[in-house]
């Protein structure tokens, strides 16, 4: 065969390849072994108002669990049973108003199908520490966890622990916690005083749930500044407000050497809100405090 024939015959045994390589890759998508199909589709949203009762609710119930908590150690059981009905009745609120989602579910394999359609609860609530303004709602819970951790090391002296509890993010488990304030109960009536106490520290020890994402720390800090600036307005300190928004300004000013050009868009957006709102407190106007609550909601969603 001539060079000339075999460079007419490889494009064509190129091609012949390909084909077949195409045609057992469609061949393989074909016969999968297994498919799953699950759509998850909202029932009920919440408003921005709602969203932060949710969240005000959740603070409240881990405020009752320490108060139980200290009860239970000056012996105070009836007080203690007053806590946790309290923080019982906080969970049925929230599991009467919680987001719903439908999910429906579907995998495959060969001639053998399950299905499954149900709705279900987001119990899983944020906490937003500032909005607890009478009580640090999160620094018990800081307290009991690295008392367990601390108990820990000292039963095993090999087991690292962090004590410093650095988070971003903090949310309850409603869910379970539910369960475990019904042990509580049944124990407070039992007069079993310990187990009591040890079912309300799983709550603190186990069903907070902190979190850590470097991304989110300047979100947090102008979170923060801003909600010191509504109770500013409110106790009508207008100099401290405008520095508290300044300060969230600056914060959120950081996110747009991390971000490309839609977070960069965002920061752009809450900025100009911010320098409209600075505009306000300086004519003293208490309808800064709508525009302080809006700009706070966006942070909350991450702008």
């Amino acid at each position: 065969m001539t060079s000339r024939r075999l460079w007419l015959y490889i494009p064509l045994i190129c091609a012949s390849v390909l084909c077949s390589g195409v045609l057992s890759v469609e061949q393989a998508l074909a016969d999968e072994t297994i498919t799953s199909d699950i759509k998850i589709a909202p029932k009920k949203k919440l408003t921005d108002n709602e969203f932060r009762a949710l969240s005000e609710a959740a603070g409240r119930i881990l405020t009752h669990v320490h108060l139980a908590r200290r009860d239970i150690r000056k012996k105070d059981i009836d007080a203690a049973k007053g806590h946790v009905e309290k923080s019982l009745t906080l969970v049925k609120i929230i599991e009467n108003s919680a987001p719903t989602y439908e999910v429906v579910a579907k995998i495959k394999s060969g001639d053998i199908t399950y299905e499954d359609r149900r709705v279900v609860e987001q119990l899983v609530v944020p906490i937003f520490a500032e909005l607890d303004q009478t009580e640090y709602v999160l620094q018990p819970i800081k307290q009991a966890k690295k008392e367990s951790a601390a108990q820990a090391t000292a039963k095993n002296s090999s087991v690292p622990v962090d004590m410093d509890f650095v988070f971003t993010k903090a949310s309850l488990d409603v869910g379970e916690t539910k369960l475990d304030l019904l042990k509580a109960a049944q124990a407070l009536e039992a007069k079993d005083a310990e187990a009591a106490n040890q079912s309300l520290a799983d709550i603190q020890n186990r069903l907070v749930i902190f979190e850590y994402d470097e991304w989110d720390a300047p979100v947090v800090r102008a979170r923060s500044y801003v909600w010191e600036a509504l109770k500013s307005i409110e106790n009508k300190e207008w100099s401290g407000a405008k520095n508290y928004v300044t300060e969230a300004s600056e914060a959120i000013k950081s996110l747009t050497e991390r971000g490309g050009k839609e977070v960069s868009e965002k920061v752009k957006a809450l900025s100009e809100q911010m320098s409209a709102l600075t505009k306000k407190i300086d004519e003293k106007k208490d309808s800064a405090k709508t525009d302080i609550i809006s700009i706070w909601d966006k942070l909350t969603k991450g702008m």
